[in-house]
């Protein structure tokens, strides 16, 4: 059985989720480096959403505003981001959300 490219893809996202999420926690590193950790995770959850949402038919509104949805768990985490000016466990938690939303999304909207 053939795996479809947009899984592989889906398959790397998640790794790239996971070793993000890692070094976005890691305790009494580098703020400098939870910052790029930080955006590297805001990215992928804007790219998990967009090929969440592109990905389902167009005749089916409410899953599409459903997949959308998503990205208001990031708007928040950088809202909260922005803040407090400093990494923020919460932030991070709210940004980690957002892509484990499109990656659910994607296995059980589709």
């Amino acid at each position: 059985m053939a795996l479809s490219p947009l899984f592989i893809l889906y398959i790397v996202i998640v790794f790239s989720f996971i070793v993000t999420t890692i070094f976005m926690f890691k305790p009494k590193g580098n703020e400098t480096v939870h910052i790029i950790f930080f955006w590297l995770a805001v990215a992928l959850s804007c790219l998990v959403t967009f090929i969440n949402a592109t990905s389902l038919p167009i005749e089916e509104t409410y899953k599409v505003v459903a997949a959308w949805c998503g990205l208001l768990f990031s708007a928040v985490g950088i809202i909260t981001r922005m803040i407090t000016g400093k990494t923020n466990a919460i932030a991070n938690v709210l940004v980690m959300l957002s892509t484990i939303y499109g990656c659910a999304g994607y296995f059980f909207l589709n």
